[in-house]
C-alpha cells in the first residue's frame, strides 16, 4: 500500500466517523485546526490498527506523529515495512 493510499483512507475516516462530511481535510493542515483532540486521535489509532492490520509501538505515539493526516500515514507507511 503506498503512502498516498494511506492518506486516503485516513481522509476518509476522518470525513465518515470524526468530522462532519463536509469538512475539507487538508493532508498537510495540522488536525487541532478541525478540532481534533485526544479522544480523536484514539479513534484514529485504533482504526490504523484496525485497518492496516499494525498495532503502532507505544515509543512511536509521540504528538508529531498525529500533527496531520501526511505524519500519520508516513508512520503508518513506516511501520508496515
Amino acid at each position: 500500500m503506498t503512502r498516498q493510499e494511506i492518506e486516503t483512507a485516513l481522509l476518509h475516516f476522518l470525513s465518515t466517523a470524526i468530522l462532519a462530511e463536509e469538512v475539507v481535510i487538508v493532508p498537510q493542515e495540522e488536525l487541532r485546526t478541525y478540532g481534533i483532540d485526544s479522544f480523536s486521535i484514539v479513534e484514529i489509532i485504533l482504526f490504523i490498527e484496525r485497518k492496516f492490520g499494525i498495532v503502532l509501538p507505544d515509543d512511536q505515539l509521540k504528538p508529531e506523529h498525529f500533527r496531520s493526516v501526511e505524519s500519520i500515514a508516513a508512520l503508518v507507511d513506516k511501520e508496515m515495512k
